[in-house]
């Protein structure tokens, strides 16, 4: 059975009209502009809170808002740790780009003269798989590993293992010739980031740490948290309900999860502006040049995607719990990170609202459709573990009058009320409908999906 959904694997594809001529001075106050923009995705109980930091002018400026749980009061702090997703991707394409300074690789190493004895990827059409393939999604590999099986679907590349990923590396032949078409790829990237590790003989986390944010004196990233760092982080949230963060996963790690604050992340997006001497600038600047164009508007240097303007530089992150963008303009000098504890979509768009604004724009707050809650009266009645005939089970739990289905090994993902007794999974094309006595609990739901019917009976 295809599972519902690979959250991983969506990457917003918005690419800005021009911004070139639009930069003009505003207020340094942006309090009322992030209360704007921010405030509609709590109303909404997608994100419970938020920490938006920008720079301009030679001034950075930081501001939380919400709260730290939907239960809670609690505001986050500007010290506040977030899972920052996908924004490890710019990371990792750094550290390749700091390899290739450092004459360690160059952007045309084959991925097979980097793979232990044993392992190795086919050509396809006559072309050989390169590093710079892997940074720019151009590997021709689905965004996932083959041989992923997560125990816990809430953290989905827990116990993956290097030599598990090896093993996909020989299982997994590009789709198409490396070089020719965007794909995103988790699975590249975490392959990028384990290469060029071990052919500098280092675990990941510690050789960007002494590549990459020692020399620019950043402290503030993490992948393994200590004790104290723990009790900063974010509680993780998703649809409204308490979920769990990733974590440490090893050779997945190059791919999405980095954790750190508002402040040390716009430090990294500000060190992308300056045009300092040295050589972690040199590979700064490295990690800028543009290395595909897909001639649609897809532009992709090491890591970094680039807006329709081409002077903006930006990524995006999700995990089962956070969510988070940042974008860099070089030419006006401009920085705007967010970081937020939910894993919203929406994150995406209202970090680009907010940077479009800062540069002297303005957006209208994005417009959320805000579903009705249902009574406890109804959800207690369907909230339970179904066996489905095919051997997978299916929870179904509420929070906060919204209602969430699990299958076995998968994400807990919201549900929208259609009918009477049925509901849409959203995301994802397949629906839900429970069979309800009169009186009393849902006897069985029946999931319909890709044409299928799959009856799930409530186990006691």
């Amino acid at each position: 059975m295809n599972t519902l959904i690979d959250r991983t694997a969506i990457i917003s594809t918005l690419f800005m009209a021009s911004l070139a001529g639009h930069a003009i001075a505003i207020e340094p106050d942006y309090s009322d502009l992030v209360a704007k923009q921010v405030t509609p995705a709590i109303e909404a109980e997608l994100i419970p809170g938020a920490v938006i930091g920008i720079y301009k002018d030679g001034e950075a400026s930081y501001y939380p808002i919400g709260t730290l749980n939907f239960d809670q009061d609690q505001a986050p702090s500007i010290y506040t740790l977030y899972e920052i997703g996908s924004i490890s991707k710019v990371i990792t394409g750094t550290l390749f780009a700091d390899a290739v300074r450092r004459g360690e690789v160059s952007r045309d190493t084959l991925v097979n003269d980097l793979l232990p004895d044993g392992y190795e990827v086919k050509a396809v059409d006559g072309e050989d798989l390169k590093l710079w393939h892997l940074t720019t999604h151009t590997s021709g590999w689905a965004t996932a590993p083959i041989n992923i099986s997560p125990a816990d679907g809430e953290k989905p590349f827990t116990g993956y293992t290097q030599e598990m990923l090896f093993e996909a590396v020989n299982k997994m032949p590009p789709k198409q010739a490396p070089g020719t078409a965007f794909e995103y790829s988790n699975f590249a990237v975490g392959l990028l980031g384990t290469l060029i590790s071990i052919n500098a003989n280092t675990e990941y986390e510690t050789l960007v740490k002494e590549r990459i944010f020692h020399p620019l004196d950043i402290e503030n990233f993490t992948i393994e948290l200590a004790p104290d760092q723990q009790t900063m982080l974010a509680p993780a949230t998703a649809g409204g309900r308490q979920t769990k963060p990733w974590g440490k996963t090893g050779p997945m790690d190059p791919c999405g999860m980095w954790v750190t604050n508002a402040p040390g992340l716009l430090e990294f997006a500000i060190a992308n502006l300056d045009e300092h001497e040295g050589e972690i600038y040199e590979s700064l600047s490295m990690s800028h040049e543009l290395l595909f164009d897909s001639g649609d508007g897809g532009k992709v240097c090491h890591g970094w995607l680039i807006y329709g303007d081409g002077t903006t530089y930006w990524h995006n992150g999700m995990t089962g719990g956070y969510s988070s963008y940042m974008a860099v303009n070089p030419t006006h000098d401009v920085a705007v990170v967010m970081l937020t504890n939910g894993a919203a979509f929406e994150t995406t768009t209202i970090g680009m609202k907010i940077f479009q604004a800062v540069m002297g724009m303005n957006p209208d707050p994005i417009s959320i459709e805000v579903a009705e809650k249902l009574d406890t009266s109804f959800t207690d009645r369907i909230i339970g573990v179904y066996h489905s005939e095919m051997g997978f089970d299916m929870t179904i739990t509420a929070a906060r009058g919204k209602v969430f289905a699990q299958l076995t090994g998968q994400q807990a993902l919201s549900l929208s009320l259609v009918s009477k007794n049925r509901f849409k999974i959203d995301l994802v094309e397949a629906e839900l409908e429970f069979a309800m006595p009169e009186e009393g609990e849902a006897t069985s739901v029946t999931l319909f999906q890709n044409g299928m019917e799959i009856k799930c009976e409530r186990k006691e």
